[in-house]
């Protein structure tokens, strides 16, 4: 077995790893998460330039801070919750003074992507509007949540620690979510459509 599948199936090897100062742990921490970064990034601006530096300016810092950092179980959750707070620090910073911007006030853009499971779908038209009309409907945070929970796969708790809210709200976030879904669309359609 290679260091990538035997680190993918101990995030908290590839972790303790790097904060030892293992340079190949470094570089394949990058490779397994800087995508799913990328897309969770992109979330909250809609500036691939701006999420690309703050990704960078992470990896930078955590190499230069890793042998301070605190072990985790999920790099992942880690990794998002640090890249969150750089881009609301680059917010501020770009605005050229200070502003404060509340995380549940941050907008959560969601796009449309069939998925090739539907790709023959002669409906795609018909899905596509039915699908902006349900995101719509649902909260900046109710977005993130469904997001997390159904593409990141994310448990509750670990959704929970990212928002910083109680676990029972990370719960009631995507069950009124789920429900709005529910009743303008097929749920598992709405899955495999997001993006």
């Amino acid at each position: 077995m290679n260091k990538m599948q035997e680190y993918k199936r101990d995030p908290a090897l590839l972790w303790n790893d790097f904060r030892e100062g293992n340079e190949t742990a470094f570089t394949i921490l990058f490779d397994l998460y800087s995508d799913s970064l990328f897309r969770y990034g992109i979330k909250f601006v809609i500036d691939d330039d701006l999420v690309k530096d703050c990704i960078q300016d992470l990896f930078i810092k955590l190499h230069k801070n890793h042998a301070n950092l605190a072990p985790t179980n999920n790099p992942l959750l880690y990794l998002f919750k640090a890249l969150k707070n750089s881009i609301l620090d680059a917010l501020e910073a770009k605005d050229n003074r200070i502003t404060y911007f509340p995380q549940d006030e941050l907008p959560f853009w969601v796009d449309y992507k069939l998925n090739n499971q539907l790709e023959d779908n002669e409906n795609d038209e018909e899905i596509k509007e039915l699908f902006n009309k349900v995101i719509n409907m649902l909260t900046p945070r109710q977005k993130e949540a469904i997001y997390l929970h159904y593409q990141s796969e994310l448990s509750y708790e670990e959704i929970a620690q990212l928002l910083d809210i109680n676990c029972q709200s990370v719960r009631n976030l995507v069950h009124r979510a789920v429900e709005k879904i529910r009743a303008e669309m097929n749920f598992n359609i709405f899955c495999l459509c997001i993006f």
